[in-house]
């Protein structure tokens, strides 16, 4: 009696059950996960098909045993292989897999600055990122935070509404939304930044337990790295910043103490002469295995070469001019490409810098004893030191100095170093805000200043800017694209399908 009405609505309770389990499925694609619902609807959908089954066993058999039930087992064995392969490379590729970005400018990969950092990291760091949902900076973020956990096992990354948990915006005291914060240990840095740059600074302010200072001279006109103006080095200052540096400024005319936190002092630009009261604090001080940057424009009337003699080197009172080698074809703006390797160059090849009105640096002879002097930048062999700074029109004659000549020396003596660069223009703010970092002059006085300061695991290249390209389109072009996409192409489409229609009518 039971199984005649189960047979009588048999194919009622099959289609109930199909369409139960597909709804079943759907639930659970959209809740994100099996969960009680999903699993009550597809177990009555199971119980509706078997009890579809009983009321038609027959049937049920032959549809199992049959020439169809065998041609469907074998397309059923053939789906599953099909469906282990998939799983087996998807496996595969989860454990084994690589990334390569197509992009010109390698716009979606970190700088090796970053990676170099994100692999020095020793202890885990906790990311809380407190964005609201429709934020559209948070998945820009979350893209660009997969690339740094990509590098490293020592982040990890957390996103918090703070309006879904406010508590938790309340512990960490968040008054903004956007805020990141970056945690080790007790020590924390919150940033609200979500470019490379901001979050690698805040990576390494929070991984380091000290922070070293760079002191800039100032009382001779020197460059200001408070500066905003074109000639400043605020853009500098900025970026030592974001390398976890405190810049300060230092007037050796007033204190001839040198600050216990002093990683490297710099001499960048000065116009007027030290006295000889200054010129001794830094003679000591680098006697002593102090870190000295030294920038001198040609004619600037001050010398410093009694100091810097002492370690086989000295700035010639020279211009250099460079007409086979120069920026945009300016002979007196030399720029170069190739660097003899050094801590301080290793990663810049086929990095452009150029220095805009610039001396050259001089060897006196055989390097002092345990001295070692390295040339970063020369000029070409065409190139020459033009020693007469008086005439307008420079030409090359027996007094002046043949190129190859050297921009940017480096020195060692002991625990002594010395960068030495015979222009300060080339780090200025009208210089870097002009190239935007196309050019290595940034990347060169930054590495110059980690060799300095010890610090040599970050020296590398480092972030880089956007690179924004613009299509610009006259308004025939506008109108042709337009016209061509929304129309030209549609009726196209029309009338083939109208052809076709008509050849078989």
């Amino acid at each position: 009696m039971m199984r005649e009405r189960l047979s009588r609505w048999s194919n009622t309770l099959a289609y109930a059950g199909l369409f139960a389990i597909a709804a079943g499925l759907v639930a659970a694609l959209f809740m994100g996960k099996m969960g009680w619902v999903p699993g009550a609807i597809l177990a009555v959908g199971a119980v509706l098909l078997v009890a579809a089954a009983l009321g038609r066993p027959a049937e049920v058999r032959r549809a199992l045993t049959g020439r169809r039930a065998r041609y469907g087992s074998n397309a059923v064995a053939m789906s599953l292989i099909l469906l282990a392969i998939l799983a087996l490379v998807n496996f595969l590729a989860n454990r084994h897999h690589a990334r390569w970005d197509l992009t010109s400018a390698k716009q979606y990969s970190l700088s090796s600055q970053t990676i170099q950092i994100l692999k020095d990291l020793k202890e885990p760091i906790k990311i809380t990122a407190f964005f609201s949902p429709a934020d559209s900076a948070q998945a820009t973020l979350k893209d660009l935070l997969a690339e740094y956990t990509y590098h490293t096992d020592k982040l990890s990354v957390e996103f918090v509404d703070p309006d879904q948990k406010p508590a938790v915006a309340r512990q960490y005291g968040i008054t903004s939304y956007g805020t990141i914060v970056f945690e080790r240990g007790a020590r924390r840095q919150d940033t609200f930044g979500t470019d490379e740059q901001s979050i690698t600074s805040a990576i390494l302010k929070v991984s380091r337990d000290e922070q070293k200072g760079i002191y800039f001279l100032t009382g001779h006109k020197e460059r200001d790295p408070e500066g905003y103006a074109d000639d400043g080095f605020s853009a500098i200052k900025a970026l030592l910043e974001k390398n976890n540096y405190k810049v300060g400024t230092l007037n050796l005319a007033m204190t001839s103490t040198i600050p216990s936190d002093t990683a490297a002092l710099v001499v960048a630009g000065p116009q007027t002469a030290y006295a000889e009261d200054e010129r001794q604090t830094l003679a000591t001080y680098l006697n002593g295995g102090g870190k000295l940057m030294v920038l001198l424009d040609p004619a600037s009337g001050v010398d410093l070469n009694s100091v810097l003699e002492t370690y086989g080197v000295r700035f010639r009172n020279d211009l250099v001019v460079d007409i086979y080698s120069s920026f945009f074809g300016d002979p007196l703006t030399p720029l170069t490409a190739r660097y003899p390797y050094s801590m301080i160059t290793k990663d810049m090849t086929g990095l452009t810098s150029f220095f805009p009105y610039a001396r050259s640096i001089e060897r006196l002879g055989t390097a002092p004893e345990g001295a070692t002097i390295t040339d970063l930048v020369t000029t070409s062999d065409q190139s020459w030191g033009e020693t007469n700074l008086t005439q307008r029109q420079v030409q090359k004659d027996a007094a002046d100095t043949p190129g190859p000549l050297t921009l940017v020396a480096q020195v060692q003596k002991g625990k002594t170093r010395l960068v030495l660069v015979g222009d300060s223009d080339f780090a200025a703010n009208n210089v870097l805000n002009s190239v935007r970092g196309a050019f290595g002059n940034a990347d060169l006085f930054v590495n110059a200043i980690n060799w300095l300061a010890e610090e040599e695991s970050l020296i590398a290249i480092g972030p880089k800017t956007g690179d924004v390209r613009t299509v610009f389109l006259t308004p025939s072009q506008m109108r042709l694209i337009l016209y061509s996409s929304a129309l030209v192409l549609p009726a196209m489409v029309l009338f083939v399908g109208l052809l076709v229609w008509w050849r078989r009518r």
